[in-house]
C-alpha cells in the first residue's frame, strides 16, 4: 500500500475549502464537494483532538451535520492526519446528494 502524505493530500483538497469562517482559537477547515457533502475538520481545545463531521449542503449553504452516512454515524475523534484525509477521500466518493432539479 502506497503511504499517504496528508499535507499533500490536504492541499489537494484546497480547491473545496469554504472561506474560513473566524475561530479565536484552533484550526477549522470547511470542505464542499461537488456531491453536495462535504466535512468540517477542526483541531481547537475543546475538541476531540483532530476531529472531522460529515456535512450534507443539499438545503444548507452552510452544511449541516450528517450523521446518516456510511463514513460515521457521529463526528470522528481523535485523527491522526492520515485518518483525516482517508474520510475526506470517504465524503468526496459518496453519491451525489444534490436534489432533483439543480
Amino acid at each position: 500500500m502506497t503511504e499517504i502524505n496528508p499535507i499533500t493530500k490536504l492541499n489537494e483538497f484546497s480547491k473545496y475549502e469554504i472561506p474560513k469562517s473566524r475561530m479565536t482559537v484552533g484550526l477549522q477547515n470547511k470542505y464542499r464537494f461537488p456531491n453536495d457533502y462535504g466535512a468540517s475538520l477542526i483541531y481547537a481545545p475543546g475538541s476531540y483532538g483532530l476531529e472531522l463531521a460529515v456535512l450534507d449542503f443539499s438545503v444548507n449553504p452552510e452544511g449541516d451535520l450528517e450523521y446518516g452516512t456510511p463514513i460515521t454515524n457521529d463526528v470522528l475523534g481523535h485523527l491522526t492526519w492520515e485518518k483525516a484525509v482517508e474520510a475526506l477521500i470517504k465524503i468526496k466518493s459518496l453519491p451525489s446528494n444534490k436534489t432533483e432539479g439543480e
